[in-house]
């Protein structure tokens, strides 16, 4: 499947996922930009070779940019659209798989999980926290508005 079309069905999942949230109206098109992206970012890493831990923490640096950026611009909470953006990338098949392994009694394949599970959790806060460190000035853009002082 080509990444725009992996793409599409993201912006479509995450704009779901905030309905489901109730987010305003207003904002579904910038959450699903937000998720969008971000799995664009998650697929191309993922094809150009890296693991899915690191593939997950860049989709997530993006996720968390535009999502900073989007609440800044939009006048809302950053978690409006964090919360909906983040959604495509949550591990939720290696938490299933733990706890079936478990369940099974397979001790192996659910420690397997388990830690590619964990590790990748990790690698989707510490993207949330990079972002979030950044200073307040890399998201606001001024206008220098020309002042005719000829007098």
């Amino acid at each position: 499947m080509s990444l725009f079309l992996e793409a599409f069905w993201a912006f479509l999942a995450t704009v779901s996922f905030s309905i489901m949230f109730s987010t305003p109206k207003k904002e579904l098109l910038y959450c699903g930009i937000a998720g969008a992206f971000g799995w664009f970012i998650y697929a191309l890493c993922t094809r150009i070779g890296l693991s899915s831990v690191f593939s997950n923490f860049w989709g997530t640096v993006f996720i968390a940019y535009f999502s900073r950026l989007f609440a800044i611009v939009r006048k809302n909470p950053i978690s409006v659209f964090l919360t909906s953006g983040i959604i495509t990338l949550v591990p939720g098949a290696g938490i299933y798989n733990t706890m079936l392994h478990i369940v099974m009694s397979d001790n192996k394949m659910a420690s397997h999980y388990g830690v590619e599970t964990v590790k990748i959790a990790c690698a989707i806060a510490f993207g949330i926290i990079v972002i979030l460190a950044l200073p307040q000035f890399m998201f606001t853009f001024k206008i220098k508005e020309k002042s005719n002082n000829n007098s």
